[in-house]
């Protein structure tokens, strides 16, 4: 097996454009702004190791993070108007996917290290440059993650963060199981609002992508909630967002707001009562556990 794998990127003519979104000359959304790099302004770089932090993360605490995708490029099956990297950017060309033996040995040496150190982990997350679950080894990375973990941070979760895009692939469900912690996107109640906010490649099934949602266990959604340009806080989005979580029943739900620069220009925070709002309705109609971040 070699140590690495090509993976076209999204944006790349070899791969599926957003489903239902027409792309501008430059390989980006139609909506995207004509700046250099797509950005909306304040992104921050791509994470330039495997092993990166840790960083206090809002939602997580000390989170020592996992990059198991390219360093010089950011691979996705979503194109989400406010991530903080940026864009996903057209064209395939950059280093390759590396495979799990050759990441194995790279977190081996930086938990080493970092345990030397005496470094505080709270938990361990997949993250990094893009979505975890495009990963082909992912099942055998985690395996590998947890064991290091044993070694090194016995007291930290090994947790991953998607876009729940891949939650339907059983390859995928099996490697999200063996997390600790599986933190699972959900932004939008509909289908139009998640083309308009999270701009998913290829032919993902948002109806499918719900009902995985609802048969994986013990999952934590997070939901982000946005004004301005893009908005998912009027009264009927939210209505049918606290529907479709009860419906999903994860273990508990994180809502929060845009902290930092986003791909998108025009994109503003919601205010913190208003997060609290919808997380106290969520609860009163449906019982599940919501913690607000602003």
């Amino acid at each position: 097996m070699p140590d690495t794998i090509p993976l076209p990127a999204p944006g790349s003519p070899s791969a599926t454009r957003p489903k239902g979104t027409t792309l501008s000359s430059q390989g980006l959304p139609a909506s995207a702004p004509p700046s250099a790099g797509g950005a909306g302004g304040g992104t921050i770089p791509l994470q330039d190791s495997v092993v990166y932090g840790p960083i206090r993360s809002r939602r997580l605490g000390a989170s020592l993070g996992i990059n198991v995708l390219p360093l010089d490029r950011k691979v996705c099956s979503s194109n989400c108007v406010y991530c903080q990297y940026g864009w996903t950017l057209p064209g395939s060309s950059g280093t390759p996917l590396r495979r799990a033996p050759e990441l194995l040995r790279e977190i081996e040496e930086a938990f080493a290290r970092h345990a030397l150190e005496g470094t505080s982990v709270d938990c361990i997350t997949l993250a990094g440059n893009g979505e975890p679950t495009l990963h082909p080894d992912l099942e055998e990375l985690i395996i590998g993650i947890k064991r290091l973990r044993d070694a090194h941070f016995p007291k930290a979760a090994v947790g991953i963060l998607t876009d729940s895009t891949q939650v339907t692939r059983p390859k995928v469900r099996r490697a999200l199981e063996l997390c600790d912690a599986r933190y699972m996107k959900f932004d939008a109640a509909d289908e139009a609002t998640w083309q308009r906010i999270n701009l998913p490649f290829g032919h993902t099934d948002f109806g499918a992508m719900v009902d995985g949602l609802r048969t994986l266990p013990g999952i934590v959604l997070q939901s982000m909630f946005m004004q301005g340009r893009y908005d998912n806080t009027s009264e009927p989005h939210v209505r049918a967002w606290i529907e479709a979580v009860g419906s999903i029943r994860p273990g508990s739900v994180q809502v929060y707001t845009v902290d930092r620069g986003t791909a998108a220009e025009g994109i503003t925070k919601v205010p913190k009562d208003t997060l609290q709002e919808i997380a106290d309705r969520l609860t009163a109609a449906t019982g599940i556990p919501a913690d607000v971040f602003d």
